[in-house]
């Protein structure tokens, strides 16, 4: 499946903000939707390589036997999902959503769904 079909498909669901599908290998945003122009989808997609590459980082330290599944961001608006993507290796699926209008089960489900498609 191409990646802008995947963002396209995850970006479709209620209360989505934005999708993108990024390479945290080198900081790039491969596939974007943004439902929100006023979401700078770019920025906050460069701030959760960071955010990955220190939890990352921190599991290297811990030498912990476990993979990073995903990681939620819960603000008072709006929740951030973040997933690495089984298929490929340095990649991950960032998801956006409005509180108030989403549904956290099933944005959550649809992105653990969408980030076993990224295989390219």
């Amino acid at each position: 499946m191409v990646l802008d079909d995947i963002a396209k498909g995850l970006a479709g669901i209620k209360g989505v903000v934005g999708v993108s599908i990024v390479d945290f290998g080198s900081g790039m945003m491969m596939a974007s939707v943004s439902n929100d122009p006023a979401f700078d989808l770019e920025i906050a997609s460069a701030g959760c390589v960071d955010i990955i590459r220190a939890k990352l980082k921190i599991q290297r330290r811990l030498h912990a036997d476990d993979v990073l599944h995903d990681i939620q961001i819960n603000l008072y608006k709006q929740y951030h999902l973040i997933c690495p993507c089984t298929n490929k290796d340095n990649v991950f699926v960032y998801m956006v959503i409005d509180r108030a209008r989403g549904n956290l089960s099933i944005c959550r489900r649809s992105l653990f769904n969408a980030e076993k498609l990224v295989d390219f």
